[in-house]
């Protein structure tokens, strides 16, 4: 499976079982956190605070703006739908990059898990991200490749760490660009927080990712000697991400690309007259408000953000909240009620075969 195998930083099992019984995480850490009650009522508080928010604090008649939603061009938002659905394709072929970049063969990794497995990762992990406040699916990414190939939990994580780089150095620029041209150099103060958040998350991010090698010594005298070998696989997967450069960025530049493009077409599906550039800025300043650490994607910061920036953009309060409830149907809620069909199903066929081989044995 490697190309470049180094002993310290992959592991050499590598699966034989058939890919599908990985998907599901009953029995480990990850499965008892993601379902656990807490974490459940955790979301039913965000939404309690976010109905708040938009009744006492932005003045909003439900009545009116479920109206706007009711009225939505439905072949618009379809087609929106789909637009979104396809940034996972461009995101499975970007870490399968990653993971050649770090010595994991396509070849090789094809032979275990399809395209279609690739982006079922992806797809779990972002589930688990849309209910897990600090980004919990990140981790469940690593752990569903190791049960699948037997690739290094750590050199994974750290592919994950450099694609989570990489978009915020993007992202960050091409919001700067945007809001030069959809708001003319005047911003929103809540747009330029979150600008500003972009900016240092991307500096600390560059900073650490170019200490990682220069201080190994020092940090390796810190940690305990058996941290050793997961400090130097995780060193590996995120430095030796970036090779490729120019084509991990074309294919993070044409991610938010389609982020923006399905929050214009769904402004148009609702008739609203918001710009290419605006859109662009809007859905990348939503993306940003995901990574808050408080609730599970941002949940509750990243609608309001929207709704702000919006108003912005000259859109009334409920045509704002329109659009704000589609986008987020769209990138936020099919992803909990899809994730959560694919996770059961998977689960009870998974079950199922370990009956079957549990009664031939």
């Amino acid at each position: 499976m490697s190309e470049r195998r180094a002993p310290e930083t992959t592991e050499p099992s590598m699966r034989t079982s058939k890919a599908s019984e990985y998907y599901t995480a009953e029995g480990s850490p990850f499965g008892r956190r993601i379902f656990n009650v807490r974490n459940l009522a955790s979301i039913f508080l965000t939404l309690v605070v976010l109905y708040l928010v938009y009744q006492e604090l932005l003045d909003l008649d439900w009545r009116e703006a479920w109206a706007g939603v009711r009225e939505v061009n439905a072949g618009l938002f379809a087609l929106a739908f789909v637009i979104f659905y396809c940034s996972f394709v461009v995101r499975a072929r970007r870490w399968e990059t990653l993971l050649v970049n770090v010595g994991y063969d396509r070849a090789a990794v094809h032979r275990m898990l399809s395209p279609l497995d690739i982006i079922k990762i992806l797809y779990l992990a972002c589930f688990v991200n849309c209910l897990t406040v600090a980004r919990l699916g990140d981790s469940y990414r690593g752990y569903l490749l190791k049960k699948a190939v037997g690739a290094s939990f750590m050199v994974t994580l750290g592919t994950v760490l450099a694609e989570r780089l990489l978009d915020m150095f993007v992202l960050a620029m091409m919001m700067g660009a945007g809001v030069l041209i959809a708001f003319h150099r005047s911003l929103p103060a809540e747009a330029i927080q979150a600008l500003g958040a972009g900016l240092a998350l991307t500096v600390v991010g560059v900073l650490v990712l170019l200490s990682m090698r220069r201080f190994r010594e020092a940090v390796e005298r810190v940690l305990p000697k058996r941290l050793h070998a997961h400090y130097a696989r995780l060193e590996h997967g995120i430095v030796g991400s970036f090779r490729r450069l120019p084509l991990l960025v074309a294919y993070s530049v044409f991610g938010w690309l389609i982020e923006g493009a399905t929050l214009y077409i769904t402004a148009a599906a609702v008739g609203a007259p918001v710009s290419v550039a605006g859109a662009l800025v809007v859905a990348l300043t939503a993306a940003l408000l995901t990574t808050v650490p408080i609730t599970p994607a941002g949940l509750g910061f990243t609608e309001t953000g929207m709704v702000v920036m919006l108003q912005g953009l000259g859109l009334d309060t409920y045509t704002a909240s329109a659009i704000t409830l589609l986008f987020r149907i769209i990138n936020y809620w099919s992803i909990v009620v899809f994730g959560f069909a694919l996770y059961v199903s998977i689960y009870n066929r998974n079950r199922l075969t370990e009956e079957r081989l549990g009664c031939h044995g």
